[in-house]
């Protein structure tokens, strides 16, 4: 290979890199959101 070709696949593999951890990132915000939201409507619907 040469270098041209080394270096796409570097950049291939980086972008991958960055949209698995984006993912998991905005997945987790996400998730977190909609606890955060149920946890909010349990607590008016049985109020300490």
């Amino acid at each position: 290979m040469n270098n041209y070709e080394q270096g796409k696949k570097a950049r291939r593999i980086a972008s991958v890199a960055f949209l698995l951890i984006m993912t998991v990132i905005l997945g987790g915000t996400y998730l977190s959101e909609q606890q955060k939201e149920t946890i909010n409507k349990a607590s008016k619907i049985l109020p300490n």
